[in-house]
């Protein structure tokens, strides 16, 4: 769960700003956040997208958010998902001797899947659903779909998605407080 909270400072800069329409402030800081929030939303999951080799993004649709009120200037934005399956993501089938090969960041290239003697492959059930699966011994059953990491996790990767967009939160923050500041002074 990722929040955006405006402390007393920030409030009393923009009371500060807009003098005898002092009033409007904590209505100003509110909009203020919630575009913050809206912004950082649309941000993170464009980095996500950009970052892990997902065949169907579903980043946006993960991401709810809670807007701020003029009594509680806090947005919130959590983040839902279970585990996804490697097909979810880029995969090659196997060839008569080979692994299969997949990759869950884009800037890496294709990696055998394999742990031991027991390679994965490409299947399809007899519901019509794909997925990279291992043995889990010598025989032929039972089968593990291979698993990757959930929505969740991606979009909250301190070093290749929330990490990198954070800065541009606060900037964004700042920005937005100005807008609401300026729209408030030039409607007088």
């Amino acid at each position: 769960m990722i929040e955006f909270e405006v402390d007393q400072t920030q409030l009393q800069r923009i009371e500060l700003k807009l003098k005898d329409m002092k009033a409007k402030a904590p209505q100003a800081l509110k909009n203020a956040v919630n575009a913050t929030a809206r912004d950082a939303k649309k941000d993170l999951a464009d980095k996500a997208k950009e970052t892990y080799a997902v065949k169907s993004p579903r980043f946006k649709k993960a991401i709810a958010q809670k807007n701020a009120t003029a009594s509680n200037p806090t947005a919130t934005l959590k983040i839902t998902g279970a585990v996804n399956e490697l097909a979810d993501f880029k995969y090659k089938d196997n060839t008569s001797t080979d692994a299969a090969r997949g990759k869950v960041l884009k800037a890496s290239g294709l990696k055998s899947l394999q742990k031991g003697n027991l390679k994965a492959f490409i299947t399809k059930f007899g519901s019509g659903h794909v997925s990279v699966v291992q043995r889990k011994g010598t025989s032929r059953l039972p089968l593990k779909k291979l698993l990757s990491p959930s929505i969740p996790t991606m979009v909250g990767n301190e070093a290749k998605v929330y990490g990198i967009v954070k800065p541009n939160i606060e900037k964004n923050l700042q920005k937005n407080i100005q807008k609401q500041i300026d729209k408030i002074l030039g409607g007088k």
